[in-house]
């Protein structure tokens, strides 16, 4: 990197950003809140017109606080766009992104929450873990959830956070990170629950038919059991499927195939009639080594082990 250049890594160095050190006077704070919660804080003085590159990799929710300052930001890689300005709240849902922003001459001030998708499958309702994780598994995945003025219960906030005091002690500190949670509370409470999010998902006697018969092509050993061509052959769309085997089924489609390997993979071994390859090729897998090492994580026993010891119990 050129000495003309500083470079500010955030997010244990998952995010960067780039800035002319004779153009910008920069002073930013970044705190890990909890394991999947990151805070940045940025003041920035730009003394012209300029282009910041960045890179991030979000996996998660990005929540943007602009407390002052004109920005423009354009992605390279989704060739999404998106203007924000004084006063203004961005949320977006970003997997892995890379910016040009154009930015005005001036004081930008800002305050960047990054919520990791582990938290996010915790905390949220049902309905919208999976369409947000589902979505998340698409490529150049970039998608606005809000953007509007902010609040004055979210700005009072913002100006708290935003005080360099409270980051001299460990008290401080815990300060601080009631204050995000509040937050991410606040926001994502509004944001989750203001929609029409709270009506159930219904599903049809056709819809019902297409879970079951999901279920029996799994059972079948179908070595082609993805989400997608599960979906494609029950005629069932990709999130309903995965929310209708979490509510009636109490388990997911990637973990009820699994079950099924292992369970016939233990019953066709212990019969003594077939080999590990043998075993591993009727079950769906491609290669004995993938089949031996889900074969021990499922059941904390190697296939070798069985085969020696036909009287092994799990």
């Amino acid at each position: 990197m050129s000495s003309n250049n500083l470079t500010f890594e955030f997010d244990n160095k998952n995010s960067k950003m780039i800035l002319p050190k004779d153009k910008v006077i920069a002073n930013i704070t970044d705190k890990k809140i909890t394991d999947s919660i990151y805070f940045i804080k940025s003041n920035l003085i730009f003394k012209e017109d300029l282009v910041v590159e960045s890179k991030s990799k979000i996996d998660g929710i990005m929540l943007d606080f602009n407390l002052s300052g004109d920005i423009t930001y354009h992605s390279k890689i989704s060739n999404h766009g998106l203007q924000t300005f004084k006063n203004r709240t961005d949320i977006e849902l970003v997997n892995e992104e890379e910016t040009e922003s154009f930015v005005k001459k001036g004081e930008v001030n800002k305050i960047t929450l990054v919520v990791k998708k582990e938290l996010l499958s915790q905390i949220l309702p049902d309905c919208e873990v999976f369409k947000i994780l589902n979505y998340l598994e698409k490529n150049n995945c970039h998608k606005i959830l809000s953007s509007k003025l902010t609040g004055n219960n979210v700005n009072k906030l913002l100006n708290q956070l935003h005080m360099n005091e409270l980051y001299v002690n460990d008290l401080n500190t815990l300060f601080l990170q009631s204050k995000v949670l509040e937050l991410v509370y606040y926001e994502f409470n509004t944001l989750f629950t203001t929609k029409d999010n709270k009506q159930k998902i219904k599903f049809s006697e056709e819809d019902m038919q297409a879970l079951k018969k999901a279920k029996v092509i799994i059972n079948s050993l179908d070595p082609n059991c993805t989400i997608s061509y599960l979906s494609k052959r029950v005629a069932l769309n990709e999130f309903k499927l995965k929310y209708g085997f979490k509510k009636f089924f109490n388990t997911s489609p990637g973990a009820l195939v699994l079950e099924t390997r292992m369970q016939k993979a233990k019953e066709l071994l212990s019969t003594g009639d077939y080999n590990i390859a043998e075993v591993s090729s009727i079950v769906g897998y491609k290669h004995q080594q993938s089949f031996s090492t889900a074969f021990f994580k499922y059941f904390k026993v190697n296939p070798k082990e069985l085969v020696k010891n036909r009287t092994y119990y799990f």
